[in-house]
């Protein structure tokens, strides 16, 4: 017999999560511009609330916390602001963060003033997504990737994005246009990361050409292209869809709060990124934004709370070891599955999302 999920007790602590992030201290809109303040844009768990707390009491600080939901809100508040902004420190995803860089809301991290930087993982403090123009602009803190959600009691052992465009699956199928068109371009032997077409756009837009006129062919086998992780994880629930391109993040709390579903990185490949946090130009609070950035990278057990929080894998050292097994086998990608993800390339982001986001709309309006 197959088990029956406990959608009552999903819904009671999806509810939770969100209560508790309307706890959180409301943001002050203006700009604080003082020695005890510190003006943070973060995503929900990416400062719990026990770190908060003790950096608050250590270090006489105070944490202005605005809750942000993606990368475009961020974005178009820096730009309302023009230059005078009301933050700090922003949470910016390795996918996009070329974007703020190149219009001027950020300036390069000073790993000298960061005693704990030693702290982050070799592969990502050295990884060249977090630099452009030969500088750093970001402190990565979580890793996120991007695979195949499905039913076990639907599926078993997939291992391919082929079934997201089969027919007879027809109905129960969700992704996000934008995040998994590179998937697709991978899938129909493209180049979804561009690096190939550098220097190259009119390659590159066959290809983004061809991959949306497939999407475009297989848009009636889709349930509803979604928008956030916690739609997805609901659409599951409710039996609504069983296979979904999704972020670690959504699936790994999926799993672990007992949904029958896998996650795997299919043999065709995924995608990977870091989400961390940046320092504006010309942020108020600068020295507190060190302090309260350094902080963060002192101990592996922060890095253990913020997996707990969001599902994503952490950049410090030493942070596996603190997880429990079930945590480790849920949240953590074997060595062949790691092998498959491909990083965004920070160089050919700016012109191949652009053509993405084009042929999205297009996808849309079909």
């Amino acid at each position: 017999m197959s088990k029956t999920f406990p959608r009552r007790e999903f819904l009671k602590s999806t509810a939770a999560m969100g209560a508790g992030a309307l706890a959180m201290p409301a943001f002050v809109s203006r700009a604080w511009a003082a020695s005890d303040q510190l003006n943070i844009w973060a995503y929900n768990g990416f400062v719990t609330e026990e770190f908060r707390n003790r950096f608050e009491k250590e270090s006489g600080i105070r944490l202005n916390i605005r809750l942000v939901s993606d990368q475009g809100e961020q974005f178009n508040l820096l730009a309302a602001e023009n230059g005078n902004f009301s933050t700090d420190i922003v949470c910016c995803a390795g996918h996009r963060f070329y974007q703020f860089v190149d219009a001027s809301f950020l300036e390069p991290v000073d790993t000298s003033r960061l005693s704990n930087w030693s702290q982050i993982e070799t592969e990502y403090a050295e990884a060249d997504w977090v630099s452009r123009g030969g500088q750093r602009w970001g402190v990565p803190l979580l890793i996120a990737s991007m695979g195949l959600l499905y039913n076990t009691e639907t599926f078993t052992d997939t291992d391919s994005w082929a079934p997201m465009f089969a027919e007879e699956n027809k109905g129960r199928i969700a992704y996000q246009i934008q995040d998994f068109f590179p998937i697709a371009m991978d899938y129909l032997g493209f180049d979804g990361s561009a690096a190939r077409y550098r220097g190259n756009t009119d390659v590159a837009q066959r290809a983004v050409d061809a991959t949306r006129d497939f999407l475009i062919g297989k848009k009636p086998l889709v349930r509803r292209f979604y928008d956030s992780g916690t739609e997805v994880q609901q659409m599951m629930v409710n039996g609504d869809i069983a296979l979904a391109q999704s972020w670690s993040g959504a699936a790994s709390k999926l799993i672990l709060d007992g949904f029958p579903a896998s996650y795997t990185i299919p043999k065709e490949g995924g995608w990977a990124f870091a989400y961390g946090f940046n320092i504006v130009r010309g942020a108020k609070n600068l020295d507190n934004a060190y302090r309260f950035l350094d902080a963060l990278l002192a101990s592996p057990e922060n890095g253990a709370a913020m997996v707990r929080e969001t599902g994503y894998i952490s950049a410090l050292k030493g942070t596996e070891a603190l997880l429990s097994d079930e945590e480790r086998k849920v949240l953590f990608l074997s060595p062949e599955h790691r092998g498959r993800l491909t990083w965004v390339n920070v160089e050919t982001a700016p012109f191949i999302f652009d053509l993405i986001d084009k042929a999205a709309e297009e996808i849309r309006a079909a």
